[in-house]
């Protein structure tokens, strides 16, 4: 059996406001194949009024979690 590549490493994750809920969720995910790109999607996100929550996708490793508290600085740090 060949090595399966992980293709996504990051995930955003959007707060779904109460009126647009359609199911028990109230978070939707998207996932990303670079820090980069989740951070563009997240910018876009946050200006459009959006709370989100990010990280990394098992098994990636370092593992990170990124709370709406931290996303601010999150998405000022540089990307490695």
């Amino acid at each position: 059996m060949a090595d399966k590549k992980i293709q996504n490493t990051w995930y955003v994750s959007v707060n779904i406001p109460h009126q647009e809920k359609t199911g028990h969720y109230s978070r939707r995910a998207e996932a990303f194949a670079s820090e980069a790109d989740a951070k563009r999607f997240a910018n876009a996100k946050i200006a459009a009024g959006a709370e989100i929550s990010a990280g990394t996708i098992n098994p990636f490793a370092p593992k990170r979690v990124v709370g709406p508290s931290q996303i601010k600085q999150w998405l000022s740090e540089k990307d490695k």
